[in-house]
Order: C-alpha cells, then sequence, then structure tokens
C-alpha cells in the first residue's frame, strides 16, 4: 500500500484536486473511482473526494498492480548476507517507487518473492539500465553504505552500445550537469551540461567500433542523476535506445505515451537503452572487507538481435572489468 503523509500549501485544498494534480499518471475520472471504491484512504479510513484536507493527513493508496505497466522482473542475486544484497536487475525496472510504479519495481518484488521485511536502495540505476545493483537490509547499513557513495568511494564500471563511431579511443568529460530549466526543455527529468552545474566527471573508452555504432566501457567518478547518458549525448555519441537523450522532447514524449514503438533506425526496435552496470566495487558495511560483483553486458545487449549479430562480428565474446 502506497502512503503519502500531505502538507498543505493552499487554503480548503479538496482530496480529488490534491490527487489530481501531484499524481497526473490517472486522470480525474479514475482517481474519483478509487476514492469511492475505497481504494483511498484518509488517515486509515474511507473518506470522500470533497474532503478538505489538513497537515499530516496520512494518504493511503491500494493501486491494483494491473494498473501498473508491465515490467521485466528478472533479477539473480549474486549476494547475500545479514547486512546487505547485490543484484543483477534486467533493464526494464525501476528499483523503487517512482510516479506510475508501486509495486512492480524491484525493491518490492524483491520483498513479495523473497519474504524481506525491510531493504533500501543505496544507489540507482535508471529503469533502463541493466546491471548490478547494491541494496542494504536495514536503514542502518543503507546510511553507512550511502555514506561512501557520497565520498566516492564505490568504484563503477558500465558498459554502452553509442550511437556514431567515437574517432578516439578514449573521450574524458567533465562538464557540471543540472537540471533542465523551461528555457532548455520542457521534459522535467532531463539533465543538461551547464557551467552552474554540479561537478561531473565521465570517461568513455572505445572498445569496438563499427557500422555506426561504438562499444565503449565507461567509468563515472561522480554520480549526477543521468550523468552518463547526459555526458554521452553531450559529446555527440548519445547511448542506442535512449528515448530521452539524443531525442526531441516530442519524440520522447510520443515513446512515453505509446504513440510510437521504440524503434531504432537500422538497429529496430530496441525496449531499453543498451547501458549495462557492469561492475561495482565497495567496503563492506560491517567488516570493512572490499568487496567487488560483476556481471557480464552481452546478456542483456545480446536479446536484441540486431546488436548480437554487431557484437558477434566484432568477436567480444563479453568484456568484463579485471
Amino acid at each position: 500500500m502506497q502512503t503519502f503523509c500531505y502538507t498543505r500549501h493552499k487554503e480548503n485544498e479538496k482530496l480529488i484536486d490534491f490527487l489530481v494534480k501531484r499524481f497526473p499518471y490517472q486522470d480525474r475520472e479514475n482517481w474519483l473511482k478509487s476514492i469511492r471504491s475505497g481504494a483511498i484512504k484518509l488517515n486509515g479510513k474511507k473518506t470522500s473526494p470533497g474532503k478538505t484536507l489538513k497537515s499530516k493527513d496520512v494518504i493511503s493508496y491500494e493501486r491494483p498492480r494491473s494498473l501498473e505497466p508491465e515490467v521485466d522482473d528478472r533479477y539473480l542475486i549474486m549476494y547475500l548476507d545479514r547486512y546487505i544484497l547485490v543484484v543483477q536487475k534486467s533493464g526494464n525496472i525501476p528499483i523503487a517507487e517512482s510516479g506510475r510504479y508501486y509495486r512492480n519495481t524491484l525493491i518490492n518484488i524483491l520483498k513479495e518473492k523473497e519474504g524481506y521485511p525491510e531493504l533500501y536502495a543505496v544507489h540507482r540505476l535508471d529503469k533502463e539500465t541493466s546491471g548490478v545493483l547494491l541494496i542494504a537490509r536495514t536503514k542502518e547499513i543503507a546510511t553507512k553504505l550511502g555514506t561512501q557513495f557520497v565520498n566516492g568511494i564505490p568504484k563503477k564500471i558500465y558498459h554502452a552500445v553509442l550511437r556514431g563511431e567515437m574517432p578516439d579511443d578514449e573521450v574524458l568529460v567533465e562538464r557540471p550537469i543540472k537540471k533542465c530549466g523551461p528555457e532548455q526543455s520542457n521534459i522535467r527529468i532531463r539533465q543538461v551540461v551547464d557551467d552552474s552545474g554540479k561537478p561531473s566527471k565521465t570517461i568513455f573508452k572505445k572498445l569496438a567500433c563499427g557500422n555506426g555504432l561504438t562499444l565503449a566501457e565507461i567509468r563515472t567518478f561522480t554520480g549526477r542523476t543521468h550523468q552518463i547518458r547526459c555526458h554521452a549525448e553531450h559529446i555527440g555519441f548519445p547511448i542506442l535506445g535512449d528515448k530521452l537523450y539524443g531525442q526531441s522532447d516530442d519524440d520522447f514524449l510520443e515513446f512515453l505515451n505509446n504513440v510510437r514503438e521504440p524503434i531504432f533506425g537500422e538497429y529496430g526496435k530496441l525496449d531499453h537503452q543498451l547501458l549495462h552496470a557492469s561492475s561495482l566495487s565497495f567496503a563492506h558495511p560491517e567488516s570493512g572487507r572490499e568487496m567487488q560483483f560483476s556481471t557480464d553486458f552481452r546478456e542483456e545487449f545480446s536479446q536484441f538481435e540486431t546488436i548480437r549479430r554487431w557484437l558477434d562480428r566484432f568477436h567480444i565474446p563479453g568484456i568484463l572489468p579485471s
């Protein structure tokens, strides 16, 4: 069940008006149906659409899974102890609650299928980024691990297929990133390279190149939102399959609203971007022992026939960091 603690921002705000404005993934008529059916409760009780909200009111929503978009719920538990969980995620599932997703998230699916009472994502991978993810099993451990990420202790390596053929063997990008303003894009989640943004550093290393594509190993030294995707677009080689970066706002909205399928030229339909978190190393939150986990990008990328053939052309058996 989703819960939300209301903070009043305007006088006499009605429950229905708040839901429509704050959670636009459903229209007014569907929110009305949810309230009247009892799926929406106020402070644990059935309520009415016209109920006036007060600060600290708790709004709860028992959302049916069928109302959420489908996801690829494949995962592989790579490591487990009483403190942490290391998982390999697919390229089509959000980690935690966001927008239209609540039950169809990796955290909630792990709780349901594996029986874990609590789990906390320590770092984030985008919904369409596959690979290694670190999860804490208690709030205390999540705080300890979070401090490591803030201090830049964990080492992260990614692999991606980029659109275009990189002429250089290695490209260093040290450009600040910030959220787009309305003068730059109508898409609120888009990030942009801007001198007023936060310092960001990414290295792209070319591994193979041909037929209009580049396979790159990518190392990040900061953890900004959409950092790799934003920097890849900035240098002119956006990630293949990325529906946001390397596209116009109109293109992204058409993909988002299923107006057209995610077809990327001769490479065909790509359900998710070809970005994979291949390796993660960090200090264990209790023992302090260095831990490293690696996973092969080939399995995820080779789901797409054109990409599998492209990788086979270069006889790439799957490149993992040493």
